[in-house]
């Protein structure tokens, strides 16, 4: 203890009531840098006396709580003050600027994340609401930064538009040598796929409410999984990804050329996956145009009204799957005709120039390309248009 401290006042410090006061003091300036008003500690009435020793009887007997200025006016007298009373029993931690260190170490962090992501491309509003995440790791450890440089990483080598698709499992490979580190059980993966979904609804709508829109635990239900990555050009597993095909006779050794020519004979629609086009197929002969849509809807219609008459119709059954685009590429490129549509919309348009990428002699059916910007409200549905283009589908049979 000090030695500046007079001896009473040593004495008077390590008794239990004075030290219950003063301890509070210490904490107060340690998280504060300054004490003020009352300290409202719980008191014995023993512990009350001993403090009344330098308060006075006075104080005792009032029940009010010790303040700062009156201890402060007895120390004075006492030819002290309260912070050297409260620095004689040991030095003071400065929390205040622990907590600034650590608010300037969370924040230095928070930026280079932000910065990392846009650096990969990612929009500043996608990045500011990403790193913000309940589930992101706290910044100020390093763990944050870490994890958002892997995931700028991995988003940096993410398929183009025209590339081939491939597996999530060999795209995972690729990226971070362990072929399993963006299942969905795995933060990484769950963090790229909620960047994809979010990326891509900044894109549609900029000023959306990310917040309000996304559901980050919803993105590993199967469906939501399986579209989100192949959004991107890349398949989760060869089942999973499926097209729709009515009245497609192939011909081969693959299974879908088994599946498709069987639904063909009777006029009942097809789901193929990407598995079952893996090896020999292509048109049966006579085959010579294939209309293409978005929605389930039109080929079910066009089967329910000319079953086994309707002209070959393959559905996207939203945004072409890997399935699709082997299906319709294998068709293109055996001479087969494509004529492609979807809604119109945003979604619609983006659909179809992804459709063009990978068959880029495909022409349109009853269906104009063009900007879609946020402000854009024109939208027009298959299922407004379903009788004009049942009408088409009767005007075309497979030879």
């Amino acid at each position: 203890m000090s030695s500046a401290i007079p001896q009473p006042l040593q004495a008077w410090v390590n008794l239990a009531g004075p030290a219950k006061v003063i301890a509070e003091v210490r904490r107060r300036l340690e998280a504060r840098g300054a004490v003020s008003g009352e300290i409202n500690v719980p008191l014995s009435d023993g512990e009350r006396r001993e403090i009344g020793r330098l308060l006075g009887l006075k104080w005792v007997t009032s029940g009010k709580n010790v303040t700062v200025a009156a201890l402060e006016k007895a120390l004075v007298a006492r030819s002290t003050t309260l912070l050297l009373l409260a620095q004689s029993l040991g030095s003071l931690d400065d929390h205040r600027a622990d907590r600034a260190r650590k608010a300037a170490a969370r924040q230095g962090e928070l930026d280079a994340a932000g910065s990392a992501l846009v650096g990969a491309g990612v929009p500043e509003h996608v990045a500011q609401w990403f790193i913000k995440l309940r589930r992101r790791p706290k910044p100020g450890t390093g763990k944050l930064l870490s994890h958002m440089k892997q995931v700028a990483s991995v988003w940096t080598q993410l398929p183009e538009a025209e590339d081939q698709p491939l597996s999530l499992a060999v795209f995972a490979a690729r990226t971070t040598e362990d072929p399993h580190a963006l299942d969905k059980d795995t933060d990484l993966g769950r963090a790229l796929a909620l960047l994809i979904t979010a990326v891509t609804l900044h894109q549609a709508e900029p000023a959306a409410d990310l917040a309000a829109r996304i559901v980050p635990g919803a993105i590993t239900a199967s469906e939501t999984w399986r579209s989100l990555w192949e959004s991107r050009g890349i398949v989760c597993d060869q089942v999973s990804s499926v097209v729709l095909c009515l009245n497609l006779p192939l011909v081969g050794r693959a299974p879908a050329a088994t599946l498709a020519t069987a639904g063909a004979s009777c006029g009942e629609p097809i789901w193929l996956t990407h598995r079952s086009l893996t090896g020999e197929w292509a048109p049966q002969a006579g085959l010579r145009a294939v209309y293409v849509c978005e929605n389930p809807a039109v080929v079910e219609a066009a089967a329910d009204r000319y079953g086994a008459d309707c002209a070959p119709v393959v559905c996207t059954y939203g945004w072409p799957s890997s399935a699709a685009l082997t299906l319709l590429q294998g068709l293109e490129r055996a001479g087969v005709r494509l004529l492609i549509r979807a809604d119109d919309d945003a979604a619609g348009q983006k659909i179809t120039a992804k459709l063009l990428t990978h068959t880029p002699d495909a022409g349109m059916w009853r269906y104009r390309l063009r900007s879609v910007g946020p402000s854009d409200t024109a939208k027009e549905y298959e299922e407004q248009v379903l009788q004009h283009l049942l009408e088409d589908l009767k005007q075309v049979k497979v030879e």
